[in-house]
């Protein structure tokens, strides 16, 4: 028999969109990256965000209008490509057996959900080496006010509700380079799994956890609308505080192709598989470090 692989390929489209789609809606990693990061669309092998210093700043008009003059910063992001696969048996086409595939193209499109997330989860391990916009590591002992690496107090629920207090009130003052105070708020915590429980403790009880306000007001609740559990991350009781309330988050995925589904064939008549495969292109790089916080307990 020989296989119609046009006609497979469109069927296969019409799985892996609705997947897709899905996929988008569920809560997880492609909430998380959403939360996290600002897709931004490429057009060629890697951009360039020198702008990313370049802060508008509201002045008095009092005489011609000026614009720019800060820093160009040499902050490029360079486009990769990432692909996953599965082999299909062309006795499954010939069988029919369209429902032990679709199956494993949907794990297919959550590989690639995951994927992104993992490229979030790279950057936030390797913040306090991994490079930002300014030259310096993402999380960093940087001159006052914009000291981003801070250091905690313990992983207690009553440690933590002291440290957030701390880490919120720090990245409130952070600066531009020309001095312009932010004011961005921390809305949202990234933990390893060890921290889930007693973070998620600390912020979303609606009472205080150490009952200093009677046991009736926990005003940490009000401000963190979320907290993420990173599985990857290594130090169990460091914690992360980000703003992500803007157009421009603390991480940047650039997009240079949406995810796509390919078919290979051209083996099929060795070996008898078919290789259906999606392939997207893109990368993942730091935002605003004054949109993020590391708190530390040694």
């Amino acid at each position: 028999m020989v296989v119609d692989t046009v006609a497979l390929e469109k069927a296969l489209k019409v799985e892996f969109d609705k997947a897709y789609e899905a996929m988008l809606k569920e809560a997880g990693p492609a909430r998380a990256v959403a939360a996290l990061a600002t897709e931004v669309p490429s057009t060629s092998a890697s951009e360039k965000y020198g702008w990313l210093g370049d802060v508008p700043v509201v002045k008095e008009w009092l005489g011609p209008k000026t614009a720019g003059g800060l820093k160009d910063y040499d902050y490029t992001i360079k486009n990769k490509d990432f692909y996953d696969a599965i082999e299909i048996d062309r006795n499954e086409i010939e069988d029919d057996q369209m429902g032990r595939i679709v199956p494993r193209m949907g794990m297919l499109v959550v590989a690639v959900a995951q994927y992104k997330f993992e490229l979030l989860e790279d950057l936030i391990i390797n913040g306090a080496t991994g490079l930002a916009y300014d030259g310096s590591a993402f999380f960093a002992d940087r001159t006052a006010p914009n000291d981003n690496l801070l250091a905690g107090t313990g992983v207690t629920v009553a440690a933590i509700k002291a440290d957030i207090y701390a880490a919120r009130a720090a990245m409130m003052k952070f600066t531009s380079d020309v001095g312009r105070v932010f004011g961005f708020a921390m809305d949202t915590i990234v933990v390893p799994p060890a921290l889930e429980g007693p973070m998620l403790e600390a912020v979303m009880t609606s009472a205080a956890p150490d009952a200093t306000y009677g046991g009736l007001f926990n005003p940490i609740k009000g401000w963190i609308k979320q907290v993420i559990v990173m599985p990857r991350l290594i130090d169990t009781s460091d914690w992360y505080g980000l703003c992500t309330a803007f157009p421009l988050k603390p991480f940047i995925y650039q997009n240079r192709k949406d995810p796509v589904q390919v078919l290979d064939d051209s083996e099929v008549k060795k070996t008898r598989k078919l290789i259906y495969s999606a392939e997207m292109r893109g990368n993942a790089g730091y935002g605003f470090f004054q949109m993020a916080v590391k708190t530390v307990n040694a």
